[in-house]
């Protein structure tokens, strides 16, 4: 399996990199579980993975060939946010600096990657869901309007609390690049 590193991740690792050593080494830790669910639902349905490529919006693999049902594409999907939920769950009773930080990533993970957006995990399973039910272009449409209307209202969020409390500019920056990489860059 290759690793292909986008430049836009050394972006965000830096900027982690000057929110504390804590947050950096949690946030990757948090990332590194997650992504170990992926391979491991992988694996187990027998899917060869050719490709993990990391950028700004954590790590897509790239199976050899295409995903032969969409029972195994929702098990893949759904296996990063429950190895972060298992994760997060285990550390509740923990307290220190680290482990708050740890807690703080891996739920920021597990919920940012649930919601119903493009080629998150919660956009592909909400894919795989209604693909047992609509065409194929209808499953589309709907992933699409779906992604547009939670980001909007991630954005308008964040905007909120970037005006009101002065904090967030990077939730904004987020939602602002996800919406071009969705809907202006295809």
């Amino acid at each position: 399996m290759k690793i292909r590193i986008d430049p836009t991740l050394l972006f965000f690792l830096i900027f982690l990199w000057n929110s504390g050593e804590a947050w950096l080494l949690a946030t990757l830790l948090a990332a590194l579980f997650h992504e170990c669910g992926h391979l491991l639902a992988a694996s187990a349905c027998r899917i060869p993975v050719r490709l993990m490529e990391l950028d700004l919006f954590g790590a897509k693999i790239h199976p050899y060939g295409f995903i032969s049902s969409y029972k195994k594409e929702l098990l893949l999907a759904a296996s990063g946010p429950l190895f972060s939920l298992l994760l997060g769950i285990f550390l509740l009773p923990y307290g220190g600096i680290f482990a708050t930080a740890l807690k703080s990533a891996t739920f920021s993970l597990l919920l940012f990657n649930l919601l119903p957006i493009g080629d998150l995990d919660g956009g592909r399973v909400l894919r795989c869901a209604l693909s047992s039910c609509l065409t194929q272009e209808r499953c589309d449409r709907v992933l699409a309007v779906t992604s547009y209307l939670f980001l909007f209202f991630l954005f308008s969020l964040s905007s909120c609390m970037l005006l009101r409390y002065g904090q967030n500019l990077t939730l904004t920056l987020l939602c602002a690049s996800l919406f071009a990489k969705l809907f202006l860059l295809q």
